[in-house]
């Protein structure tokens, strides 16, 4: 029996993604430097590429052949175009350079990208709109939360951070440069250790994020002396892993003592986050 070769799954239309998820406010985010894995779809061209960007008409190869010249020989092309949505990336023009960056094993490449934002009615595009504010300010991606006003509080102490930097340097700082030392020396390494001691099995549906947040409302990593930003992220570890035995004790225990520890002591919190046990 033959075996049926099956079609190379199609480029995503943004026409059709876009109509589909109401997608429709704008924002020029400029010259970025962009995966290309993320880059999904075309507008306007999406039979003729295949999802990996493969031209499927032969007389349009000499063209992509000098594009993959130009590029090995290092060359300077345009600036490809993009849209944005969420986290995948559209071809508005290029194509076919994308598709020649694709056959080199090319991983990144430089866009003009168009973000297209979700509409604002209803709290999941909300938060999605806040993600994609804070991304954009700071350049840190994946920071993934589950409420909205979380993303306040990051941008919070990276301004804080911030300022603590600039005062410690003697030098102007970019806010990005100031995001990217906070993710290294404040965030990362409490969320290491939050999946170290696997904080997830007592928190239902929170992220990692989600609980250094909670954290964060628990111990004071934001440390002001004399009205100076300070930051001993060695104390704050050790705090953190004696707060983590005191949650593993409350978590183990009924649910009605857990429930008036949480009432009693955190209010506000118990209040507004659906995912604790």
């Amino acid at each position: 029996m033959a075996l049926i070769k099956l079609a190379e799954k199609p480029l995503k239309c943004f026409e059709y993604e876009s109509k589909k998820r109401g997608f429709n406010a704008r924002v020029d985010r400029g010259i970025q430097v962009v995966e290309i894995d993320k880059i999904v779809g075309s507008v306007g061209r999406c039979l003729d590429f295949d999802a990996k960007f493969s031209l499927k008409a032969k007389h349009n190869l000499p063209r992509l052949q000098s594009i993959k010249d130009a590029l090995q020989k290092q060359k300077p092309l345009p600036l490809v175009e993009l849209y944005k949505m969420k986290d995948e990336y559209y071809v508005v023009d290029g194509h076919h350079r994308i598709a020649a960056a694709k056959e080199m094993g090319q991983k990144f490449i430089d866009a003009h990208v168009i973000e297209y934002l979700p509409p604002a009615n209803n709290d999941k595009h909300l938060l999605l709109r806040k993600k994609i504010e804070f991304e954009h300010k700071t350049s840190l991606q994946g920071i993934e939360l589950s409420h909205r006003y979380s993303y306040d509080k990051l941008l919070e102490q990276i301004k804080q951070h911030h300022q603590y930097l600039e005062e410690k340097e003697k030098r102007n700082i970019s806010f990005q440069e100031a995001a990217r030392d906070w993710f290294q020396s404040v965030y990362f390494p409490v969320i290491e250790e939050i999946r170290k001691v696997n904080l997830r099995q007592y928190l239902r549906n929170a992220t990692v994020g989600d609980i250094y947040v909670y954290l964060c409302d628990q111990i004071d990593l934001r440390n002001r002396k004399n009205g100076r930003y300070k930051i001993k992220i060695e104390d704050a570890l050790e705090e953190f892993g004696l707060l983590s035995r005191a949650t593993k004790l409350i978590f183990s225990t009924s649910e009605g003592l857990k429930e008036k520890f949480f009432k009693i002591f955190l209010p506000c919190f118990y209040q507004r986050c659906p995912y604790i046990l």
